[in-house]
């Protein structure tokens, strides 16, 4: 009985088919997709040399990248779609502070339209008197004043609501007593959001306070 002889020598290998298959199939590499990948590796299975098939170890390997390509376009896709959500956030966010006050260390405000000026002084220690005074910016004249007694160390708010809304700024002087003398305060006023800037790479805000130039978000500590 005679056995035919089989002429292997016109098989291609594996790496042939999968260049050819490759070069006309997807002509950017960049471009390839899970799909893409998957028709190229059942080409590779049923184009390869029978006397040196594909080993188990690279036919997974090949599987894994497959699945790592989707990994990254679903992951791309998320992070893309999170990113403009974020971004969409970050914008009202901004446009919710437009008008409202910051908090910044001064000791010049403006009245609201309602005649409000209102701060915050910081005492180093347990005071005795605290006298805050609001004065005209320009001339100096003092508009009002008032004294407070047994303040305690840290932050206090303090408000006037009769001052002028004639868009004119006052100055506030704030002279607290302890133990073994009088000192000049600390002060913080709050001052109008005139404008608002969002970084679209970091997320962060740059504020445009009036009459007090730019704040980073991080650097405000009170709204209102």
């Amino acid at each position: 009985m005679s056995v035919t002889s089989i002429d292997y020598s016109s098989l291609r290998s594996a790496s042939d088919i999968s260049t050819t298959a490759a070069t006309s199939t997807v002509t950017d590499a960049s471009d390839m997709g899970s799909t893409d990948f998957l028709t190229l590796l059942t080409t590779q299975l049923q184009n390869q040399d029978p006397f040196q098939p594909m080993e188990n170890g690279e036919f997974l390997g090949q599987l894994a990248q497959m699945s790592t390509v989707g990994g990254i376009d679903d992951l791309n896709e998320t992070l893309s779609s999170m990113a403009s959500q974020m971004s969409g956030s970050l914008i009202s966010q901004a446009s919710s502070m437009l008008g409202q006050s910051a908090l910044v260390t001064g000791s010049v405000a403006r009245p609201d339209e309602t005649g409000l000026v209102a701060g915050r002084v910081e005492l180093d220690d347990f005071a005795d008197t605290m006298v805050i005074e609001y004065a005209d910016a320009e001339s100096g004249e003092v508009l009002h004043s008032e004294t407070l007694t047994n303040q305690y160390a840290g932050g206090i708010d303090f408000s006037w609501d009769e001052a002028p809304t004639d868009g004119r700024q006052i100055r506030i002087n704030v002279n607290a007593t302890y133990e073994d003398g009088t000192v000049d305060a600390s002060t913080q006023v709050y001052a109008e959001i005139e404008g608002v800037e969002v970084d679209s790479s970091s997320g962060g805000m740059t504020l445009q306070v009036k009459d007090y130039g730019a704040f980073l978000g991080s650097e405000i500590t009170a709204l209102r």
